[in-house]
C-alpha cells in the first residue's frame, strides 16, 4: 500500500518561507541609518568563503566588481607603485611550484615561467567585467517589466521611509498593508495590473508564495530566485533587513511580497521556460594567450613542444584569476613596505612623561600622536574610541538618548549630563536658549514640508534667508562665525558633569583596569591622562555620520572620554585599581578631549573641573595640541582638492568645516590599509601617513591573552568592516558605493538616493574615496600586526570563529612577532611562516626580459 505524503499545512508553508528568506538574505549587507551611518562589509554574509570566492559570488549576485580593473592596475605598475618585483612575489605564492619550472624556449629565448605569467598580467586581452548571472523572471524575458518593477518598489520604499510631514497613508498599520490599499490605485499602472494588485493576498507571507507559484518557481530555485530579487536594489533590501529585526513596520517578507506581486502583474501569462543562469563570457584559452603575447613581442612561433611548454605554464594562471594576482601584489607592496619600516625602526626609549594621551585608534589620530610626540614630555596611547564605557547617553536637554559604543554591543549603563549648579542663571539661560532653536529650527523645516506654508515662509523669512544663503556659499568662514557668535550668545555655557554615580563601584573599577591593562600603561604615571575621543564638524552633509567615531555607534566620542575620565578620578576606583596592582598617584589627574577632525583642533572638556594645581598643565597641554594639530592639518591640507598650501592650513580646513557647498570637508579614514597592535616603541617616529588603525598592546601584561583577545574580536573586527567599506564602495562604487555628492537626495533619515529615485545607496561617496578619477583611498585589505607570542595569538584564533574565518579566508592577513628584533611571521591555516620566506626576487628565474 503506497503512502501520500500530506501537503504541508499553510502554516507550515509560512514558516519554511521565512527561513528561506533568511538564508536568501545572508548576502544581503546591513544599512544603517544616516544619523548613526556605520561602516559595513558588504560582503559579511560570505565570511565563510574565501575572499577570492566571496568576490566572484558577488559578481555573480550583483554584477560588481571585487577589485579595480586590469588596466587600473596597469597604470600603478606604470607610474612605479606596483612593481615587477611584487608582481613576481604574487605569483610565487600563489604557485610556489614556479620557482623549479625550467625556462622555456620561445623564438630561440629562453623565458622563465614567473617571466612569461607577469608578460600576460601586463599584456594580456582584459576579461570582461562581472556580469549578473542570477536573473528574476522578468530581467530574463522583459528586462522593461523589470525597470518597472524596481521603479514602482523604489518609489512606494522612499514613501514609507521618506519625511514624515507627509506621511504615506496607513503607514502605522505597517508596509505592507499600506501599500496593499494604495497601490491598486496607481494610475500609472495598467488596468489589468492594477486589478491584479487589488487581489492580492493580505498576508505578506501568503503573496510571496502565491507569486512564486505563480512565477514557476519551484522550492529548490526558491533561495536562489529570492537572492536574485533582494540583489535588484540591495540598498533598499538592506535598509529593510535592518529594519526587520526593530519592530518598524517592514521586514524582508513584505519588501519581497511587493517585488513579486508587481512581477507577476506586469509580467505576460506566458512565462519561457524555466529561470536560468546567464552565461558568462568563455575566457581566452592558453594557447590564444600565448599567440597575442607571441605576437606583440613579435616571436615566430617555434615548434609544438615550445608552444606546449608555453600554454602549459600559461594554464597556470586562468584569465579569471589575473586581478587576484594583482590585488594581491598592490598588497604586498605596501605590506612589504610597512613591516621591513617597523623592523628598521629602533626600540624608542621613552622618558618619563608628565601627559599620556589616549587618542582613539582611528587613522586619522595616527597623525595628531605623531606631532604631538615631537614635543617633549609625551607619550601617547591607541584603544578604541568608547574607551571601554558602553553606555547611552542623554545630554543636559534631555532628549532622545544616544548609544555610544560598538553595535557589536549593547550599552551597559545609563549615563546623564547635569548642570553643577541646577537652578543657576547661566544653566536656564542655556537650556531656554538651546530650546528657543531647536524649536525655530522644527518649526522652519516644518514650514518648509507643509502643502502651503513655503509660500508664506519665503515671504516673511525670505529677506533673512536670502542674504544668510549668500554668506554661507561666497563667505562660509565669515558666516561661521557669525552663527557660533549669535549661538553663544543665546545659548551661553553652563557647567556640567557626566553622572557615573548609577554605574557600579566594582564595574567602573573592572573598566579602568580593562583599559590601562589593554594599553599598558599600568605604571610611570605623569601629571595628565588625557582621554581623546574625536568627531567631525561640517555642513550640509548627510553623511556626518561616517566621520564621527564608529565605535561609538558612529557619534562623537566626547561624553564616552567625558565618563571614563569621571571614572578614572574617582578616589574609591584608584584604591580597587590600587588591589589590583595599578597604583595611580594622587598627583595624576584624568581630563577628556575631543579632536574634531575635519578641523584638527582638539577642545578640553570639563575644564572647570581639573583641580587649580593642573591649571598650568592643562594650559600646556592646550597649547601644544594646538601646536600638534596646525602641524597635522597644514600635512592634510596637501591632500585636499583646491587647499591653497601649507600657509593658512588651520583657516583653510577650519573654512571647510562650515562650507555648506564642500564636498571634500575630509578624507575621513581614506587609505586605511593596516591595523598595528603593540607597545607605541614599535611605531613611535615613523610617519604612516594616516594608514594605520593604532592599538596599544603590550603582551608583557597580559599573560592569559584576555586584551589581546578582546581586541581581535572587536577594534579588529570594526577596522575590518571600515577597511570593507572603503575598498568595496572603490573598487564597485555602482553598486557598493553612494555615487556623487552633488546629486543626492536625503530619504527621512534612511538615506540617499542619485537624483529623484532609484536604490538607497549603500556605501561611500565618491567623494571619499577619489577626485574625479584619481583614487586617493587605495583598495586593500587590512593588514593586522600583532606584537605578541605567537603561540598566544593562536590560542586567541583557536577559540574564536569570527578570526578563523577572517584570517584563513583572507579577508585579513596576519604578521607577527613575538619581540622587537624577531623577524615577522605570517599566519597561515597551516602554521607561521617567515613573511618574506615566498617572496623571490625579480627576475631571478629569468634569462631574458621580455615586453
Amino acid at each position: 500500500m503506497t503512502t501520500v505524503a500530506a501537503a504541508p499545512t499553510a502554516a507550515a508553508r509560512r514558516a519554511q518561507l521565512r527561513s528561506d528568506v533568511r538564508l536568501a538574505a545572508r548576502v544581503v549587507p546591513t544599512h544603517y541609518p544616516l544619523e548613526t551611518f556605520i561602516a559595513v562589509n558588504p560582503l559579511s554574509g560570505m565570511l565563510g568563503m574565501p575572499f577570492e570566492q566571496a568576490i566572484r559570488r558577488a559578481g555573480d549576485l550583483y554584477g560588481a566588481r571585487g577589485t579595480l580593473p586590469e588596466s587600473t592596475f596597469r597604470t600603478l605598475h606604470h607610474q612605479g607603485r606596483i612593481t615587477d618585483a611584487d608582481l613576481d612575489h604574487a605569483l610565487v605564492r600563489r604557485h610556489p611550484n614556479l620557482v623549479d619550472e625550467p625556462p622555456v624556449l620561445l623564438g630561440g629565448r629562453h623565458v622563465g615561467a614567473t617571466e612569461l605569467l607577469r608578460a600576460d598580467l601586463l599584456n594580456g586581452v582584459e576579461y570582461p567585467n562581472p556580469l549578473r548571472r542570477y536573473r528574476t523572471r522578468a530581467e530574463q524575458c522583459a528586462p522593461r517589466v523589470a525597470a518597472h518593477v524596481d521603479t514602482q518598489v523604489a518609489k512606494w520604499c522612499s514613501a514609507f521611509f521618506g519625511a514624515a510631514t507627509w506621511p504615506m497613508p496607513g503607514r502605522d498599520n505597517g508596509f505592507y498593508h499600506a501599500w496593499r490599499t494604495l497601490a491598486p490605485k496607481d494610475r500609472t499602472l495598467p488596468r489589468a495590473a492594477r486589478t491584479a494588485l487589488a487581489s492580492a493576498a493580505e498576508r505578506a507571507d501568503d503573496a510571496v508564495l502565491s507569486a512564486l507559484d505563480a512565477l514557476e518557481i519551484d522550492d529548490d530555485n526558491r533561495i536562489t530566485y529570492l537572492q536574485a530579487h533582494l540583489t535588484k536594489l540591495p540598498g533598499w533590501a538592506a535598509h529593510v533587513q535592518w529594519c526587520g529585526d526593530r519592530a518598524a513596520g517592514i521586514d524582508l517578507v513584505d519588501y519581497l511580497a511587493m517585488r513579486l506581486l508587481y512581477e507577476t502583474a506586469l509580467l505576460p501569462d506566458e512565462h519561457p521556460g524555466p529561470v536560468a543562469p546567464a552565461e558568462r563570457p568563455a575566457p581566452p584559452t592558453a594557447r590564444d594567450r600565448l599567440a597575442h603575447l607571441l605576437d606583440l613581442w613579435n616571436i615566430t612561433p617555434g615548434d609544438e613542444s615550445e608552444l606546449t611548454a608555453a600554454a602549459r605554464i600559461l594554464a597556470l594562471l586562468p584569465v579569471t584569476t589575473r586581478e587576484m594576482i594583482w590585488q594581491n601584489a598592490f598588497e604586498g607592496a605596501y605590506r612589504d613596505r610597512l613591516l621591513t619600516d617597523l623592523a628598521a625602526n629602533p626600540p624608542a626609549v621613552i622618558e618619563p612623561a608628565h601627559t599620556h594621551l589616549v587618542t582613539c585608534i582611528d587613522t586619522r589620530s595616527e597623525g595628531l600622536r605623531r606631532h604631538l610626540e615631537t614635543l617633549q614630555g609625551y607619550d601617547t596611547y591607541g584603544f578604541a574610541g568608547f574607551f571601554a564605557v558602553a553606555i547611552r547617553y542623554t545630554g543636559l536637554l534631555g532628549g532622545a538618548s544616544a548609544d555610544l559604543c560598538p553595535v557589536l554591543i549593547s550599552p551597559a549603563h545609563e549615563i546623564n549630563e547635569n548642570a553643577d549648579q541646577p537652578e543657576s542663571a547661566a544653566v536656564c539661560r542655556h537650556i531656554r536658549g538651546n530650546q528657543q532653536l531647536a524649536g525655530a529650527e522644527s518649526a522652519f523645516h516644518a514650514a518648509k514640508d507643509a502643502m502651503v506654508a513655503p509660500y508664506a515662509l519665503a515671504e516673511a523669512a525670505g529677506w533673512i534667508a536670502g542674504p544668510l544663503a549668500a554668506a554661507k556659499t561666497f563667505m562660509p568662514a565669515a558666516a561661521g562665525r557669525l552663527r557660533r557668535r549669535l549661538h553663544d550668545l543665546v545659548t551661553p555655557p553652563a557647567r556640567t558633569h557626566v553622572d557615573v554615580t548609577d554605574m557600579p563601584l566594582h564595574e567602573q573599577i573592572l573598566f579602568a583596569e580593562v583599559m590601562l591593562t589593554a594599553i599598558g600603561l599600568t605604571r610611570g604615571f605623569g601629571r595628565l591622562i588625557v582621554l581623546c575621543g574625536h568627531g567631525s564638524t561640517t555642513e550640509n552633509n548627510p553623511y556626518q555620520a561616517s566621520l564621527d567615531c564608529g565605535a561609538c555607534g558612529g557619534q562623537a566620542g566626547g561624553p564616552n572620554a567625558r565618563t571614563a575620565a569621571r571614572v578614572l578620578n574617582r578616589a574609591e576606583v584608584r584604591e580597587g585599581l590600587r588591589e589590583r596592582g595599578i597604583d595611580i598617584p594622587e598627583h595624576t589627574v584624568a581630563v577628556a578631549a575631543l579632536h574634531d577632525t575635519t578641523t584638527d583642533v582638539v577642545t578640553i572638556l570639563d575644564t572647570h573641573l581639573v583641580p587649580t594645581d593642573h591649571h598650568l598643565d592643562v594650559a600646556r597641554l592646550t597649547a601644544d595640541l594646538r601646536r600638534a594639530g596646525a602641524a597635522l592639518a597644514a600635512e592634510r591640507t596637501a591632500t585636499l582638492p583646491g587647499a591653497t598650501g601649507r600657509r593658512g592650513a588651520a583657516r583653510g580646513v577650519a573654512r571647510r568645516s562650515v562650507d555648506w557647498a564642500q564636498v571634500y570637508p575630509e578624507w575621513g579614514l581614506a587609505g586605511n590599509a593596516a591595523m598595528v597592535i603593540a607597545p607605541r616603541p614599535v611605531t613611535r617616529g615613523i610617519d604612516l601617513q594616516r594608514r594605520a588603525f593604532l592599538h596599544s598592546y603590550d603582551a608583557a601584561v597580559d599573560p592569559e591573552g584576555a586584551a589581546l583577545e578582546t581586541i581581535l574580536t572587536a577594534p579588529l573586527v570594526v577596522a575590518h568592516w571600515i577597511n570593507s567599506q572603503y575598498y568595496f564602495s572603490t573598487v564597485a562604487p555602482d553598486v557598493f558605493g553612494a555615487g556623487s555628492k552633488t546629486i543626492h537626495n536625503v530619504v527621512g533619515g534612511s538615506g540617499v538616493i542619485a537624483g529623484h529615485t532609484g536604490d538607497l545607496k549603500l556605501g561611500l561617496p565618491a567623494q571619499s574615496v577619489a577626485v574625479g578619477d584619481q583614487l586617493v583611498h587605495e583598495p586593500q585589505r587590512l593588514l593586522a600586526v600583532i606584537e605578541a607570542p605567537l603561540e598566544l595569538i593562536d590560542t586567541v584564533i583557536a577559540r574564536n570563529p569570527i578570526l578563523q574565518q577572517l584570517f584563513g579566508n583572507g579577508w585579513v592577513s596576519v604578521a607577527a612577532r613575538a619581540q622587537p628584533g624577531e623577524p615577522w611571521q605570517r599566519w597561515t591555516r597551516s602554521g607561521w611562516r617567515l613573511w618574506l620566506d615566498d617572496n623571490c626576487p625579480a627576475n631571478d628565474l629569468t634569462e631574458v626580459t621580455l615586453g
